[in-house]
């Protein structure tokens, strides 16, 4: 689906983070992290999921916490849902949780409309039966984001938690297609896509669960042939990192098109700043004619300190 939007501007700063819990002793923590973002010039901000910690339980009050922050956010907002969110809300203490029906309560609340979270709203794309797979173009670049969370959803029902994940892992594949001839298409010479789970791109063999095998395989498939650059983003590990993870099988050297972020965690909290630019050095060619820049802003954990003390260290 080609956008209706004007975005032909040859620059974006967007903001990337993840895992920042609504608990009661951090109520400012969120939002000022937000305001930071803003006022550091992000054009637009990007969770990555864990709105909770995973020993909370997976109560409505617990699950849409963080809704009203990011709905008053001071710029666009989009979140992605994180398994402490809903995929092992059925191992959770305090309660008896369908993970699936949690789900669709996240989809209820954050994804209920066309146009993203915060102020103002950017228009997106959903895709069908999976809200939380939206596309937008911003600037220079193309959003997708993928409901891929670092554990699979298990109930009480093992045969359908099997062929829910299954019909995931197949809407998962085929929103990244879209998005590579999306693209294409427009010639868009940046794509980003957003996950909470790590995918295990630099041991592709080990990764042998659904969805991130096939989805290692479609990743170099379609980044070797694109011309452009590749931005991955998940969070899932607790260690954030910005490398080249993903290998040419014929020479086993990174693709240089291809780079992966990894946000920060709870116990190493803070977020990333993102500046896409025009490379005008780089000429015609197309892998090299679009660069980004990183900037990371580490913030205090959030098990150390008061939230008085946690304001005044982001300011």
């Amino acid at each position: 689906m080609a956008f209706s939007q004007t975005a032909s501007a040859s620059s974006l700063v967007f903001a990337l983070f993840g895992d920042v819990y609504m608990t009661p002793q951090h109520q400012g923590y969120l939002k000022g992290m937000l305001d930071d973002m803003a006022r550091k010039g992000s054009e637009l901000a990007i969770s990555t999921g864990g709105i909770k910690p995973a020993d909370q339980g997976c109560q409505d009050k617990n699950l849409l916490a963080t809704y009203p922050v990011f709905a008053a956010a001071p710029l666009p907002t989009f979140y992605v849902p994180g398994d402490a969110d809903w995929a092992i809300c059925g191992q959770t203490a305090g309660g008896n949780f369908v993970p699936e029906e949690r789900l669709n309560l996240l989809r209820k609340t954050f994804y209920q409309s066309d146009l993203s979270l915060g102020e103002p709203q950017l228009p997106l794309v959903r895709q069908a039966d999976y809200p939380e797979h939206m596309r937008w173009r911003s600037g220079p670049a193309l959003f997708i984001s993928l409901n891929v969370p670092g554990t699979h959803s298990k109930g009480t029902k093992p045969a359908e938690d099997a062929q829910s994940l299954q019909n995931r892992t197949d809407a998962v594949l085929s929103w990244i297609k879209a998005a590579y001839s999306e693209a294409r298409q427009q010639e868009i010479s940046m794509l980003v896509m957003v996950m909470h789970g790590d995918p295990d791109l630099s041991a592709p063999e080990a990764a042998s669960t659904q969805p991130r095998a096939p989805m290692t395989d479609l990743l170099r498939s379609e980044t070797e042939g694109f011309p452009g650059q590749v931005l991955l983003v998940h969070g899932g590990n607790g260690v954030h990192r910005i490398d080249h993870p993903l290998t040419n099988q014929s020479n086993e050297m990174p693709l240089q098109n291809f780079t992966r972020v990894e946000t920060y965690s709870a116990l190493q909290q803070g977020w990333v700043q993102v500046r896409i630019e025009r490379n005008k050095k780089s000429g015609d060619d197309p892998v090299h004619r679009t660069e980004f820049l990183f900037e990371s802003f580490p913030w205090p954990p959030l098990d150390m300190g008061t939230e008085e003390e946690t304001t005044k260290a982001a300011n």
